[in-house]
């Protein structure tokens, strides 16, 4: 069964990874600094954060922007060149955490999932 699961976990990173290359939005300069733009369907919601790894998990530092005319919460992530993955959840309404559907996702390890980014 352990072997099935990191397959599985591979797969999904190997998805990420080649997303990430595609994802418009993603990019280095050439100080090594990477910015990404993440952005989450949340019409309903009062407020939105992204927390992960390259934050501690901490609440209050990455607020998106939102909800645009088409219910959307944006914002844009600088990250520096030492990170070459994330992982995040939203947090919607200081309340529970969501993670994008449509985005990839990997064990968080407590029984739940967080996105994953592999930058370029």
């Amino acid at each position: 069964m352990s072997g099935i699961l990191f397959l599985l976990i591979d797969r999904r990173l190997f998805v990420a990874w080649t997303l990430a290359l595609a994802v418009s939005g993603v990019g280095a300069d050439e100080t090594g600094v990477r910015e990404a733009t993440f952005s989450l369907y949340a019409p309903q919601a009062k407020s939105v954060e992204i927390i992960g790894d390259f934050n501690q998990w901490q609440s209050g530092t990455q607020p998106l922007s939102g909800p645009d005319e088409t219910g959307r919460w944006q914002t844009r992530l600088t990250v520096s060149g030492a990170w070459g993955r994330i992982e995040y959840v939203y947090w919607v309404d200081n309340t529970h955490r969501q993670v994008d559907p449509d985005q990839p996702v990997v064990p968080d390890g407590f029984s739940g999932q967080n996105n994953v980014l592999v930058l370029p």
